[in-house]
């Protein structure tokens, strides 16, 4: 909790200096990613969707996967 409070006691402290020379770096209007990277939308699209199924195709290969929940064991008949 210290470390989110002083975080934004920072923040706060410094954003009228910093946020003005950030705006100005980033304001680049309207634009896409294909605009910016002057490339065609549809390569820009075929890029991404391989992206993204060589990602999950490597995280099914590497097992990560969100543990099972809580069971609770039930008594077997021989415990009983």
């Amino acid at each position: 909790m210290l470390g989110f409070l002083t975080g934004a006691v920072i923040f706060g402290l410094t954003y009228q200096q910093v946020f003005p020379v950030i705006s100005k770096i980033a304001s680049v209007g309207n634009v896409v990613i294909p605009d910016l990277w002057n490339l065609s939308p549809f390569l820009t699209i075929v890029f991404f969707a391989l992206f993204a199924l060589i990602l999950f195709y490597a995280i099914d290969r590497a097992g990560f996967f969100r543990k099972k929940s809580v069971e609770i064991d039930e008594p077997t008949v021989q415990e009983l």
